[in-house]
């Protein structure tokens, strides 16, 4: 029988098993008051032998994160989500990261969920960004192996439609051309795409065949395009930068039918 809350914590760490939430140790029934278990749960937060990124959800932390105090979201993201009863998926820069699109680590962990918003914020020294879609292009994602199983991650294509559809999220336009330099070399636009381009708006996917074109990766334009006349999708006018303002008079390119109100400067490339 368990009686004292800590060694149950360090027994379970030794047979691999790092995450648990308020009802499992609730049913360890221990001979001690709601109140005093949850001065247990605090206690060892304190002392950094447990985190807890959700309310009642709880993350034992590995020797190897002892120093920092804090376990990358990885760790614990599908087993968080499940937590929650949430469809997901990693997207935008930390999609980008796991698709070698960047070798750095982005400061924030994205993810995208279904049904009612999540709030955001910063959980145990890392930010957490969700990002509502209530349509999850589940079938564009991909199983990314983690320490502790796997995680759902947008595939280099979706992730590609993401960052042009969340530019502000990722840092910009000029951010985003730079992610579809290294994005483009593993990203393929074929008829098994189609699909794809239901889940985003026109004028995300104009953006995008756009901004293909300024890379000079004129193979995936051109597949783009394909695609999208082979789509339901119809091409109105539309600025490349939905938030920047724009007039009638500037400068228009034909092919995606888009204002150039913004500029992307080369050294952004």
């Amino acid at each position: 029988m368990v009686t004292n809350l800590q060694d149950w914590v360090e027994s379970e760490m030794m047979r691999g098993r790092y995450i648990f939430t308020k009802e499992d140790v609730l049913a360890l029934h221990l001979p001690i008051t709601r109140n005093a278990l949850q001065n247990s749960l605090n206690r060892l937060t304190r002392r950094g032998i447990i985190m807890s990124p959700w309310k009642n959800f709880y993350v034992a932390i590995p020797t190897e994160y002892k120093l920092k105090g804090v376990v990358p979201p990885s760790f614990y993201i599908d087993r968080l989500m499940h937590f929650l009863g949430r469809d997901y998926y990693v997207s935008l820069l930390s999609a980008a990261a796991l698709n070698s699109a960047t070798h750095q680590s982005p400061m924030v962990f994205q993810v995208m969920v279904d049904g009612r918003p999540v709030r955001s914020g910063v959980k145990n020294g890392t930010m957490l960004e969700f990002t509502l879609c209530q349509n999850l292009p589940l079938k564009f994602t991909k199983q990314v192996k983690t320490q502790m199983g796997y995680m759902n991650v947008a595939g280099a294509e979706l992730t590609a439609f993401d960052i042009v559809a969340e530019e502000e999220k990722v840092g910009g336009l000029g951010r985003v051309a730079e992610l579809l330099i290294e994005l483009s070399e593993t990203i393929s636009l074929g008829d098994d795409k189609l699909a794809l381009l239901k889940y985003f708006s026109s004028p995300t996917i104009q953006r995008l065949g756009y901004l293909l074109e300024q890379i000079e990766n004129q193979d995936l334009a051109n597949d783009l395009y394909a695609l999208m006349k082979r789509s339901e999708k119809r091409m109105r006018r539309v600025p490349l930068k939905q938030s920047a303002p724009f007039t009638n008079d500037m400068p228009k390119n034909r092919r995606w039918n888009i204002i150039e109100n913004y500029k992307i400067e080369i050294d952004e490339l």
